[in-house]
């Protein structure tokens, strides 16, 4: 089941990758077969590391800089409802230089990391509860997939989709 929805995700990478490609753009290359799958090791414990980053810059926050150097320049997110946001809409509601918190805790409760030779595909669930909730505060539980890819200066947070449930 993880393999087919990383398969998906995988699909899915590929299709963001050709968003914006009218059919007049030149020929992409011929992909390299990939064979290589790692659950452990080097690249699994950044990627592990970059999403505990980002997990804990929804609570507290993090600077621009910091920012355009853990996502690509292509990120998109799929939304629950089906819209897209991209990183020009991330990136407005930047105040100062720094990002605004939405929530009180954020917690990674189930990682799969999968590296396939340089794209790492993460499918995990979150509970969150919101800054300002009422008290006790209510839990908001999230099932995602994120989508990383290796440049030459490191991972690059490129694409997510996630639910609520």
């Amino acid at each position: 089941m993880i393999q087919r929805i990383a398969l998906s995700a995988s699909l899915m990478a590929v299709g963001l990758a050709t968003v914006g490609h009218s059919s007049s753009s030149a020929p992409l290359a011929p992909a390299k077969m990939c064979t290589k799958i790692a659950t452990s090791g080097p690249d699994v414990d950044d990627v592990k590391r970059l999403e505990l980053r980002g997990a804990a810059s929804n609570v507290d926050g993090w600077t621009i800089e910091e920012a355009r150097a853990f996502f690509a320049p292509e990120w998109v997110s799929v939304q629950p409802d089906g819209s897209q946001v991209g990183l020009d809409k991330v990136f407005s509601s930047f105040e100062n230089g720094h990002s605004s918190p939405w929530a009180a805790r954020f917690d990674l409760t189930a990682l799969d990391i999968r590296v396939y030779c340089d794209m790492a595909i993460v499918i995990g669930t979150a509970e969150a509860s919101a800054k300002g909730d009422k008290q006790p505060p209510r839990t908001i539980h999230f099932r995602y997939v994120n989508i990383w890819r290796k440049s030459a200066a490191g991972w690059l947070y490129t694409a997510q989709q996630y639910t609520r449930f």
